[in-house]
């Protein structure tokens, strides 16, 4: 059935014109749109919501893109898909092109993303429109856990959004192909199309209880409901009249996004819980609205709103990479002066990318469809080609150990027992020197000062003269046990062990991402639950390693996760200098050395870790601060102090500055992780011997 061309006029009522008319306030809602989510980029005060400017999109967007549909469809009969993918391709992929072949470029011949995990592959999600479920399956890895907890941001995040869009672009148009051909009447198609929206409505908030909060905010099957409930709108409108009392829906709208947008938490919250299609439906209400002449109209109308609306889509794809390469340290500007930076080079590439890009291919008469299809193809292909072989290749967990360096240093349990040889021998006689803290003239901490330690690092080493190692009746039994900076550190202890083999056996039991201190949430680019898998390692998993392996001596080692922002029940945020958090520091790691020892270790020995130096990616975070790692290291040292022979401390933070090694990034490439080669002089020079020390008490 085709619908009439133009409605009937009833009384109180205006008529809604069945073709697609430019309403310029729809590109004031645009513009709105883009102002929350750069401004939430911007982390300005009150926009901590601003993400759900990507939901305002998604319903503009779907409400758009049906009416169109629907009008062509009731106009001609038919729907041209063919030249509808020509509009789409032509419309949205030359900037995408250019601002990801920008973004290659600069990864290609500079270091501004050499801290971002996986950018290659980021780039190849992106230009085949599948970058939200790269982001969503590469989120669980530990790479992308320590990319976000050092405040190190990807160029391409907003491409989610963008990719959930263009696949919904892929498959709305032959569903509504089958939805208006197959339909008996306007409340056919109605009800189909508001089946299929409440549908994935409904799945949204089951999806999150299922697969989590990730899944709900960046799946394509949780966030299409906000664009279908646009569809839904459009399918409802098409082709009816709107009556004017209805205007009102309009700033009622606006205002319940504006709340939402301001109240809304940065991380976490509703957004994740699957609620977004409720914020879709105010969306729906603001643009329905605006279907009639009114004061909010017209305002929404002005020539500035008008004009960032219609830039609206460069604004999103380069706000983002600008951002990220322009930030306080690389431009030593902050405040309202470096927002007005990135703000005017954001506004100026936009409206280049509008005036020398977009306007001119979509308008061209040039291409026809095979044409704009090849094209397309085609720039497709560079911009991949480009990611895969020109974009440098992420350095990935490069401290990973060989498998046969692994297996040759492994424990072999047995039952004979760790003792020193007594017979003399000529190597027995020679003092040598050895800079560290194990000896007698280590300061010790019996309590934790109430005062927070000075923000300066200080080296406590000492230098002393101690025997050389004895020889011993078997080898010493280490494992290594903490985060990936554990497992970097082992790499060197395992090559240590493999080339003496006389001296130690080496098993490694990390789980990458964990830490020490239990429960709550900690701040990860956003706080996030301390993960069930970590208390699982703790409470289950090394104990009974532990216990079939009874060490001699078991290595703990973490680097950041314990000095993060943390929360718990109470919800206020608190740092280890916060006495609160202190005390689960003392709780968690007396409990987790008792554990050990009970269960067979024949003792513990913690390593200060060194506090990690993030600047060299051009961020800054609290982890870096030296005061989070001074409280750390006062809580090993009690922990020693009490259970004196069963715990000792290593101070390798002490041990690489006076090696001059704390500050160089060939030691640390990514500023927290040893390179495989510096490992293994730290396990030769210092860290072996220590670990036999200890254990032999």
């Amino acid at each position: 059935m085709t619908i009439p061309t133009v409605a009937r006029t009833l009384p109180n009522q205006m008529s809604v014109r069945t073709s697609i008319a430019y309403q310029p306030a729809l590109d004031g809602v645009r513009a709105l749109a883009v102002t929350a989510v750069v401004l939430f980029h911007a982390e300005l005060s009150g926009f901590t919501g601003g993400y759900l400017g990507v939901s305002m999109f998604f319903t503009l967007s779907g409400y758009l893109i049906t009416s169109l549909l629907v009008h062509e469809h009731d106009s001609m009969g038919r729907i041209a898909l063919g030249e509808f993918y020509r509009r789409r391709v032509r419309r949205l992929l030359p900037a995408s092109a250019v601002s990801l072949g920008l973004v290659a470029l600069a990864g290609t011949v500079s270091n501004v993303f050499d801290g971002v995990v996986d950018l290659r592959k980021q780039l190849v999600g992106s230009v085949l429109q599948v970058a939200n479920w790269v982001f969503l399956i590469g989120d669980g890895s530990y790479q992308e856990l320590f990319q976000r907890a050092s405040g190190t941001s990807s160029p391409l995040e907003h491409f989610w959004s963008l990719a959930i869009e263009e696949q919904f672009y892929w498959v709305w148009p032959p569903a509504m192909v089958a939805i208006l051909s197959r339909s008996r009447n306007v409340r056919s198609r109605i009800i189909v199309v508001a089946l299929i929206a409440i549908g994935f409505s409904v799945s949204a908030p089951v999806i999150a209880a299922v697969w989590g909060p990730d899944a709900a905010y960046w799946s394509t099957p949780t966030r299409i409901a906000e664009i279908l409930i646009g569809a839904l709108l459009a399918v409802v409108l098409a082709g009816r009249t709107v009556d004017r009392r209805l205007s009102v829906v309009a700033p009622v709208s606006l205002l319940a996004l504006a709340a939402c947008i301001v109240t809304f938490p940065s991380s976490g919250g509703p957004a994740y819980h699957g609620v977004l299609p409720l914020v879709a439906v105010a969306s729906a209400g603001l643009v329905l609205g605006l279907q009639i002449p009114s004061a909010l109209g017209t305002l929404l109308s002005r020539a500035p709103l008008v004009w960032l609306g219609r830039i609206s889509y460069g604004v999103y794809l380069f706000h983002w990479p600008i951002f990220v390469i322009l930030d306080e340290q690389r431009t030593n500007l902050d405040g309202i002066v470096l927002f007005a930076v990135r703000i005017g080079l954001t506004l100026g590439a936009a409206q280049i990318s509008y005036v020398l890009i977009e306007r001119p291919i979509r308008t061209a008469n040039a291409f026809g469809t095979r044409s704009t299809f090849g094209l397309a193809a085609m720039s497709t292909a560079v911009v991949a080609f480009v990611a895969i072989v020109v974009v440098p290749v992420g350095a990935g967990e490069y401290w990973i150990s060989d498998e046969a360096i692994v297996a040759a240093a492994a424990i072999q349990p047995d039952d004979a027992e760790l003792q020193i040889v007594t017979d003399a021998d000529p190597r027995d006689t020679a003092p040598v020197t050895v800079p560290g803290v194990l000896d007698s003239a280590s300061p010790q901490v019996t309590t934790l000062s109430s005062n927070p330690p000075s923000t300066t690092a200080t080296s406590t080493s000492t230098t002393s003269t101690v025997p050389p190692l004895p020889r011993l009746t078997r080898p010493v039994r280490i494992v290594v046990a903490g985060d990936s900076t554990a497992n970097a550190t082992a790499t060197g202890l395992i090559a240590w062990a493999a080339a003496h083999p006389e001296l130690a056996q080496v098993d490694v039991i990390t789980e990458p991402g964990c830490g020490f201190v239990r429960g709550g949430e900690r701040w990860a680019d956003g706080f996030e639950p301390n993960p069930t898998r970590c208390e699982e390692w703790i409470d289950v998993v090394l104990p009974e390693r532990v216990s079939a392996l009874e060490p001699d001596v078991v290595m703990l080692m973490v680097t950041s996760w314990d000095v993060l922002d943390h929360r718990w029940g109470d919800g206020l945020t608190v740092t280890p200098l916060d006495t609160g958090f202190a005390a689960r520091i003392v709780a968690d790691y007396l409990a987790l050395s008792e554990a050990l020892l009970a269960g067979g270790a024949g003792s513990v020995a913690f390593v200060r870790q060194p506090v990690p130096n993030l600047l060299w990616m051009n961020q800054d975070t609290g982890q870096q601060d030296p005061a989070r790692h001074g409280v750390v290291y006062a809580v090993m040292d009690q922990l020693r102090a009490s259970r004196v022979g069963d715990v000792g401390v290593i101070a390798l933070d002490a041990w690489l500055a006076d090696a001059g090694l704390d500050d160089d990034r060939g030691v640390r490439p990514d500023g927290i992780h040893w390179d495989p080669s510096a490992s293994a002089q730290i396990a030769e020079d210092y860290l072996g011997e220590q670990l036999i020390r200890i254990a032999l008490g």
